[in-house]
């Protein structure tokens, strides 16, 4: 894995070389036919939102971890803290033919422009006040979040909030056990705490790192993980879980009905 951060900053200057390298080797796309393909993180890592990014890099390195893929690779890229600047990311992107799938978090990244900027398998992990808008776009969150796009993730750090307590909203994320919290902070001792989109991060890194292995499409592949099963249908999760949490005492917490 080309990403092995020990640090928010440290971290931070990986990805921002990393993408420049991207950048370069881009331009030679013409001699880049056999290079190892790259699953691509594209989510915040600074500003207001860089809690989704960190907990989603230290996810989907564990998930290359414990998969062990042969031949892939791991890309971690900043979305830029807007939407026109992750445009340009995905732009940037484009001409890298190595690049097989991109993970995107956040609202930037997950933005109807950025989705139709792209044009490769794109999953958008959990629900950031926008539907699934190009056909390359995975929706890995419920058709009801879709559609409502009021009450999703977005709401977490919602910047009009003096705090999050009574803070209330939905997610087909879930949040993690004590296995997975004890394996994700042991990965790296500057890892945050895992919140509940981690876990679904992992599991859609399983999903995509399996596909490609198999070479199969991630819209057409099924995995059963930490969420449930997995599966797209007209590129949304089909059946997938709504949760509704709630913070209480500074924690993030499931709320039962």
């Amino acid at each position: 894995m080309p990403v092995e951060s020990k640090g928010g900053r440290r971290a931070l200057a990986r990805i921002a070389a990393l993408f420049a390298l991207a950048i370069a080797l881009a331009s030679c796309a013409g001699n880049l036919g056999s290079a190892p393909p790259k699953l691509v993180l594209l989510a915040p890592f600074e500003g207001q939102y860089r809690e989704i990014g960190y907990n989603a890099l230290y996810a989907l390195q564990m998930a290359f971890a414990d998969a062990g893929p042969e031949g892939l690779q791991f890309l971690a890229v900043d979305d830029g803290g807007s939407a026109e600047s992750a445009v340009a990311r995905v732009k940037a992107l484009n001409l890298d033919p190595a690049v097989a799938a991109i993970i995107a978090l956040g609202p930037h990244a997950a933005s109807p422009a950025a989705q139709q900027a792209n044009n490769r398998p794109m999953i958008l992990v959990g629900s950031w006040g926008q539907g699934r808008a190009d056909p390359n776009s995975l929706y890995a969150a419920s058709a009801i979040l879709a559609e409502e796009r009021e009450n999703g993730d977005q709401l977490m750090l919602d910047p009009t909030r003096d705090s999050r307590e009574d803070l209330r909203f939905f997610s087909s994320g879930s949040i993690a056990d004590a296995d997975f919290r004890g394996r994700y902070r042991d990965s790296n001792p500057d890892a945050p705490a895992p919140n509940h989109l981690a876990t679904l991060t992992y599991d859609l890194a399983r999903m995509a790192l399996a596909a490609l292995e198999g070479d199969i499409k991630i819209a057409d592949a099924v995995y059963s993980g930490i969420n449930g099963e997995i599966r797209f249908e007209d590129g949304i999760w089909k059946n997938a879980p709504l949760n509704r949490f709630r913070y209480a005492d500074g924690q993030l917490a499931l709320e039962s009905d």
